[in-house]
C-alpha cells in the first residue's frame, strides 16, 4: 500500500507541516489499520478483536491527522452527508425511545459514541485515499488483490477445519474460522470472495490467475456446504462472470456448464433438493418475522418508536431482530430512517449508472460488493448503527469507498477546471 513520491498527492494547504514525517507516518498507519481490519474479518474468530484493531490503530491515527488538518471542507459535502445520514437518524431516534420496551438496554451515549466511530472511519478512508492522488484507483486495485489472498487463505483454513471435524462425511452446515463461526455471515464473506476472484482472473500475471481460480473453486465448495441462499446466487453469478473474463473459449464453456449444471446437480446429490428450494421453511419464517416487525413501525410511521439496543421478536422462537435492516430501521426511526437508507442506495445507483463505471473493475466491483451487501442486509441483518462487525464489511466499507472515490474524482475535476480557467485568463490576447 505504498507508492512512489510522484503518485502521492501534495499536502500543501491541507495539513500543518505538510512535509513532516509525522503526517506521512500517520497516514501510513491509518492505511495499514484499514488493511488490518480487512485481515480481521477473514482470519480472526471474534468480532471483538476487529474492534480492538479499530480502537487501537485507526481511531488514534485519524484523530491525530484531523488535529493536524487545516482543510476540513471534505466534511461539507453531500457524499459525507449521505454516508452519515442513517447513523445520525438512528442515533437521534434514541432520544424518543422507550427504554422500558428494550430486551437489552444501553445508555443513549453509546449510540452517539458509535456515531463518532462512523465519522472517524469516513475521515480515515478519505485521508488515506486522498493521499494517493492520481494513483487512487491503483490503491483500490491493491485492496482487491489483498482480498483475494485473504479470502483464499481463510476459506482453505475453514475447509480444513471442517474436514478434520468430519464435516465432509456428516455434511452439516459449515461455519468457518472467522465471524464467530456464524454460518450465514461467513458464507456471505466467501460470496464476496468469489466475486473478488473474478477480478484476479483478469490480471496478466499467471500466478494471480491460478490463485484466483483456486479461490473461486474453494469459495464455491464452501458456499455449497453452507447451504446459504444468497451466497449460492453470488457463486452462480461469479461463475458466469468468470466465464466472461476467461481467455479460453473451452474454459468458458466448462465454467458455464459448472454454474448451470454441475453446481445444481452436486447440490441435489448432496442434499436431495435444488439450492434455492432447500430448507424452504426459511422463506415462510422470514415473511412471518417481517410482518410482525412492522407492528412498531405502524404505531409511529414517521419517526419510529426510537432505537433501543435489543428488542427481541417472538416468532415460534425468540429472535433478536427481523433479519432485514430496512425493516429494523423502519421500526426504530420510521420513514425518516427509511428515506436516509434510500438516499444511500440511490446515490450509489446514480454513481454506478454513469458511463463506464460498472464496466471497469474499479469501481465496478465495489458497486457489486455494495449491491450484494444490500441484498444480504435485506435477508440477514439488523439496523446498521453498530460497532465494527459483519455489517461494516457487507455495507459500510463498500459504501464509503464508493462515496469517497466519487468525492475525490469531483475534487480533481474541479481543480482541473480551475487551472484551465486560470491558464485561459492568463493567456496573452492577440
Amino acid at each position: 500500500m505504498s507508492g512512489s513520491s510522484n503518485t502521492i498527492a501534495p499536502f500543501h494547504g491541507l495539513y500543518r507541516q505538510p512535509d513532516s514525517r509525522w503526517v506521512s507516518g500517520l497516514l501510513r498507519l491509518a492505511s495499514a489499520s484499514l488493511l488490518l481490519i480487512l485481515v480481521g474479518f477473514h482470519l480472526l474468530p471474534e468480532v471483538g478483536r476487529i474492534q480492538t484493531i479499530f480502537y487501537l490503530t485507526l481511531l488514534p491515527s485519524t484523530i491525530l491527522l484531523l488535529a493536524w488538518r487545516r482543510d476540513w471542507r471534505f466534511l461539507r459535502t453531500w457524499q459525507f452527508a449521505c454516508f452519515i445520514s442513517v447513523p445520525l437518524v438512528l442515533a437521534l431516534s434514541t432520544l424518543w425511545a422507550d427504554q422500558a420496551s428494550a430486551t437489552v438496554e444501553r445508555e443513549t451515549s453509546f449510540y452517539f459514541k458509535v456515531l463518532v466511530y462512523f465519522v472517524l472511519f469516513y475521515c480515515a478512508l478519505y485521508l488515506v485515499m486522498e493521499r494517493r492522488g492520481e494513483d487512487l484507483d491503483g490503491l483500490l486495485h491493491r485492496w482487491l488483490r489483498w482480498l483475494i489472498v485473504l479470502g483464499t487463505v481463510s476459506c482453505a483454513a475453514s475447509l480444513v477445519v471442517y474436514g478434520l471435524d468430519g464435516g465432509f462425511s456428516k455434511l452439516y452446515r459449515i461455519g468457518g474460522i472467522s465471524m464467530q463461526n456464524n454460518i450465514d455471515k461467513t458464507a456471505m464473506l466467501y460470496g464476496f470472495h468469489v466475486l473478488f476472484c473474478c477480478y484476479g482472473l483478469s490480471l496478466d500475471s499467471r500466478r494471480w490467475r491460478w490463485l484466483s481460480w483456486a479461490g473461486l473453486g474453494l469459495g464455491c465448495v464452501y458456499i455449497v456446504l453452507s447451504q446459504t441462499k444468497i451466497p449460492i446466487v453470488m457463486a452462480a453469478f461469479a461463475i458466469c462472470l468468470a466465464a466472461v473474463v476467461s481467455r479460453s473459449l473451452a474454459l468458458r464453456v466448462l465454467v458455464l456448464f459448472g454454474a448451470l449444471v454441475a453446481l445444481p446437480a452436486a447440490y441435489l446429490v448432496l442434499y436431495g433438493d435444488l439450492p434455492l428450494l432447500h430448507r424452504g421453511n426459511a422463506y415462510s419464517i422470514r415473511l412471518e418475522l417481517w410482518a410482525k416487525s412492522l407492528t412498531p413501525f405502524l404505531e409511529s410511521p414517521w419517526i419510529g418508536t426510537g432505537l433501543v439496543y435489543k428488542q427481541f421478536i417472538e416468532v415460534h422462537e425468540v429472535l433478536p431482530h427481523p433479519h432485514n435492516y430496512l425493516l429494523d430501521v423502519a421500526r426504530f426511526s420510521g420513514l425518516l430512517g427509511v428515506a436516509a437508507c434510500l438516499w444511500q442506495g440511490l446515490a450509489v445507483a446514480r454513481i454506478g449508472l454513469r458511463r463506464g463505471q460498472l464496466l471497469s473493475w474499479v469501481p465496478g466491483l465495489y458497486l457489486l460488493w455494495f449491491g450484494f451487501g444490500v441484498l444480504a442486509m435485506l435477508i440477514y441483518a439488523q439496523q446498521p448503527l453498530v460497532k465494527p462487525s459483519y455489517i461494516w464489511f457487507f455495507y459500510w466499507i463498500p459504501l464509503a469507498v464508493i462515496l469517497v472515490r466519487h468525492q475525490l474524482a469531483g475534487n480533481r475535476a474541479q481543480e482541473a477546471g480551475e487551472r484551465l480557467s486560470c491558464s485561459i485568463a492568463g493567456a496573452p490576447t492577440a
